[in-house]
């Protein structure tokens, strides 16, 4: 939908504070929460996790901003705006 609107989505910040580790084979578990919508751009939140035990491995924060295809900042879309604010 984004995409169709002429629409991207760059990657502007990122946070990430590693709690413990994972080994290769583990299972994860991630979970994404919609932290905030502005009019240009997104934030959220990430919970990572071991999906056997629950053992918190990683929280994360990324910034997203809404690009045009010149990679230059614009607006989000107001239909598209809503989507977000809804979830």
């Amino acid at each position: 939908m984004l995409e169709k609107a002429g629409v991207g989505l760059a990657v502007s910040e990122l946070s990430a504070r590693y709690h413990s580790a994972a080994r290769y084979d583990d299972m994860i578990r991630i979970r994404t929460t919609l932290a905030d919508v502005r009019s240009r751009g997104i934030t959220f939140d990430y919970l990572i996790t071991h999906a056997e035990t629950g053992q918190r491995l990683v929280t994360a924060r990324t910034a997203l901003v809404s690009i045009d295809a010149g990679g230059r900042p614009i607006a989000l879309p107001a239909s598209i705006r809503a989507l977000f604010a809804r979830a």
